[in-house]
């Protein structure tokens, strides 16, 4: 399970995994495998930079409101 990976981590074994397949030499099961393995990578990856994006889009409102009170 890719879980409890770090965006980091989870990047590196995607790039990993898509080295791998653009390599070829691997049986059909292997190919599926590993693109399996790469699509649960991408979306973790993807849920990650959304939950990221939305932190940083709350911090930027509670900066603006900040500001706006301060003037």
């Amino acid at each position: 399970m890719t879980t409890n990976l770090t965006f980091e981590a989870a990047y590196s074994q995607l790039e990993e995994t898509v080295r791998n397949l653009e390599q070829g030499g691997l049986s059909l099961e292997e190919s599926v495998k590993l693109f399996e393995h790469g699509i649960e990578l991408a979306r973790l990856c993807t849920e990650l930079l959304n939950a990221v994006e939305i932190k940083v889009t709350s911090l930027q409102e509670e900066l603006a409101k900040h500001i706006q009170t301060s003037d």
